[in-house]
């Protein structure tokens, strides 16, 4: 880590054409195999177009067709496809994770143009969607609704966190939903990295030291990893990768109980030492 370099980038906020916002949604619905009426697409980005761009901006929400949801946040740029009719008829149990569902998915949004294909987007994640009922003799059915796989683009093995793409499938094996959000990267010059994992660890340690009031117990890392991330209520910035953690906390209650904190992500300037925190996401 420490006296090694890593690329700094400039990224920028996409600002879509109405053009280019009907071609992406024409690619998303051709990735998942569904047809609207001729000039719905259009119409949709016309109308998406006019959503106001900034960092309190609320996203678009049109259905398309009876239980075809599109989503649309004009400011990260990130556009979803939910089929909610399919989500509504394949839900089931789980024989085999439709890893091949996704990953021609995946190839035909970079076909079609959708994903930005100067990005790897092959550091991929598994979570479930799930359902269940209780019955009045305290049995508890449950059961899976969707399998989402997901992946951020990453540019010489660093992750982009405003730059990924998720993927879900249904049980029965078609694909209920997908959501794109990108940005525009410029490559620029490369830094020295100024912070030992020492340093990293310490300056992690004194931050959830400094900002819980109560008393912390334990602290519990689930993910940790350089990431290259623009502020959110930035439309542009030359930025370096930052130490990502994601955390939750421990503490203890006047009680003897104990609470767990919401998950939190914390990210470590790795061009400074010590290192700051330089922004905390919930």
């Amino acid at each position: 880590m420490q006296g090694s370099t890593v690329l700094e980038l400039r990224l920028t906020r996409l600002q879509p054409t109405v053009d280019d916002l009907q071609e992406r949604l024409e690619g998303m619905l051709a990735a998942m195999g569904l047809e609207i009426e001729a000039g719905e697409a259009a119409a949709w980005a016309r109308q998406a177009h006019t959503t106001e761009s900034s960092p309190e901006g609320r996203a678009s929400i049109a259905e398309l067709r009876p239980g075809l949801v599109v989503t649309y946040d004009a400011w990260f740029d990130d556009l979803s496809v939910v089929d909610t009719t399919r989500l509504a008829e394949d839900g089931g149990q789980l024989d085999v994770v439709p890893w091949g569902v996704a990953s021609n998915a995946m190839d035909a949004l970079a076909t079609q143009g959708v994903v930005d294909v100067s990005l790897s987007y092959d550091d991929v994640s598994i979570s479930y969607v799930r359902s269940g009922v209780k019955g009045p003799d305290g049995t508890h059915d449950e059961w899976v609704d969707e399998i989402r796989f997901e992946a951020n683009g990453t540019l010489d093995g660093t992750a982009i966190l405003d730059a990924g793409v998720r993927v879900g499938v249904t049980p029965k094996q078609r694909v209920s939903s997908l959501r794109v959000n990108r940005i525009e990267i410029e490559r620029l010059e490369p830094s020295f990295v100024e912070a030992s994992e020492v340093d990293v660890r310490d300056s992690f340690a004194a931050h959830v030291a400094g900002t819980t009031r109560a008393n912390v117990e334990s602290v519990l890392v689930s993910a940790r990893r350089p990431a290259y991330m623009l502020d959110p209520a930035s439309p542009s910035a030359i930025v370096a990768p930052r130490y990502m953690i994601d955390y939750t906390i421990t503490v203890g209650t006047a009680e003897d109980d104990r609470m767990v904190s919401r998950a939190r992500m914390a990210f470590l300037s790795l061009i400074s030492a010590p290192p700051s925190v330089e922004l905390e996401q919930p």
